[in-house]
């Protein structure tokens, strides 16, 4: 029998490996393209066709397990000089399974890519920190936990598998800006757990920013290597929304917040206290000292102003440069005892720093009106003011000045 011609005539592909057999299975021909054994070929096909019964053409794949190969195999019914054989095309298909594995999997992680970035997009309006939930979520690690870093200061946001609110803190800055990505290392205060350093950088006018992952199985950053850039971006998109609406709302010059948001505060949350103190206050001799030691020496005399104001601010006590030499304290949920302490401790601050600078002494004239239940946010306003004159008055006059001296 002529097997060349069978496979000339039936297959038009002549690459792969063509196995002829009876219609009992048994092996007629064989070109040994392939390096399974002749067993392993009976046992596969015994197994997917029926040698002695088929009829017409049939497709069948072959995983061979033992050899991590796969083929595809085509079998064809041939009648030559008066007998019956079987043909068997038989192509590895061993590189394409690789392919088309890896392609699903490719397919698997920018699907879950894409639903990430769709939680992460939800999430944009929000702060920073706002990501975390959705970190957990979707890398299934225990604990998050993210630092901001801005001078001496540092805010730490953690959130926990199993609770609802990030824990947000704000502490002396340490040196979790200085691990290289991809290492673990323990976090101060934060036990015993080596963290996974996952985003170490910096951003918006130098501010650091770091995001430490913890779970016991987790081994490396491979798995989230392709959602890296989506939460730097997601960080960085919320440090710079923050630092606009910082620099909308604070004067340059003192870097105390500015007439604009005093205003706000003014109209929207002051009137919603029912405990209050006004501190109306204003820096002697600007003009004069512009006047006499120029601009630049005036602008000191103003930071450092800004500086025994911002010395006493709290999360209930905030200052403001209303501009010029015009500044103000605002304080509220206080009682008048502690609005009364705030004001002596702001005393101290500036004395401090007119002892420790060497430049022009910082003299500012303070009228503190305070009110509880039931009073008038304008009259207050007025007190203050008025308070505030007398008080430069009596300092000049002290002096031995003109009290209209500016």
């Amino acid at each position: 029998m002529n097997y060349e011609k069978i496979i000339n005539d039936f297959v038009k592909d002549g690459a792969g490996e063509f196995i002829i057999t009876d219609r009992q299975g048994k092996i007629l021909f064989r070109n040994g393209v392939e390096n399974f054994t002749d067993d392993q070929w009976m046992a596969w096909a015994a197994f997917n066709i029926d040698a002695r019964t088929i009829d017409h053409e049939e497709d069948w794949e072959i995983s061979d397990r033992t050899g991590g190969n796969y083929y595809s195999a085509r079998s064809i019914p041939v009648t030559e000089d008066g007998t019956e054989v079987i043909l068997h095309h038989v192509y590895n298909t061993s590189q394409y399974a690789t392919l088309l594995r890896d392609v699903s999997g490719y397919l698997k992680d920018w699907r879950d890519l894409s639903a990430f970035q769709t939680a992460m997009l939800e999430k944009l309006s929000g702060n920073y920190e706002s990501c975390l939930p959705v970190v957990l979520k979707y890398f299934k690690v225990s604990s998050a936990v993210m630092y901001i870093g801005r001078d001496r200061k540092m805010e730490r946001h953690l959130l926990n598998k199993g609770t609802k609110t990030i824990e947000s803190t704000r502490i002396d800055r340490e040196d979790v800006f200085d691990t290289p990505k991809g290492e673990f290392r323990k976090l101060p205060g934060m036990g015993d757990n080596a963290y996974l350093c996952y985003i170490c950088d910096s951003a918006i006018h130098g501010t650091d920013y770091a995001l430490y992952l913890y779970s016991e199985e987790l081994e490396s950053d491979d798995d989230f290597s392709m959602h890296y850039n989506v939460i730097k971006l997601f960080i960085e998109n919320g440090l710079l929304r923050e630092q606009i609406t910082y620099e909308s709302e604070h004067d340059k010059l003192t870097s105390l917040y500015n007439k604009g948001k005093y205003m706000s505060m003014l109209s929207d949350f002051m009137p919603k206290k029912n405990r209050v103190a006004i501190y109306n206050m204003d820096v002697n001799y600007l003009k004069r000292t512009n006047d006499t030691l120029g601009h630049e020496a005036g602008d000191a005399l103003l930071v450092k102003a800004g500086k025994s104001l911002l010395a006493v601010e709290r999360d209930n006590v905030r200052g403001f440069r209303m501009g010029g030499d015009e500044f103000m304290l605002l304080g509220w949920d206080l009682e008048e005892d502690e609005a009364i302490a705030v004001k002596k401790e702001w005393e101290e601050a500036l004395k401090k720093l007119n002892e420790t600078d060497n430049g022009v002494e910082c003299i500012i004239a303070c009228g503190l009106a305070y009110g509880k239940d039931d009073f008038d946010l304008k009259d207050l306003l007025k007190k203050a003011d008025d308070l505030m004159y007398e008080n430069k008055v009596a300092i000049k006059l002290s002096r031995g000045e003109d009290p209209n001296a500016r």
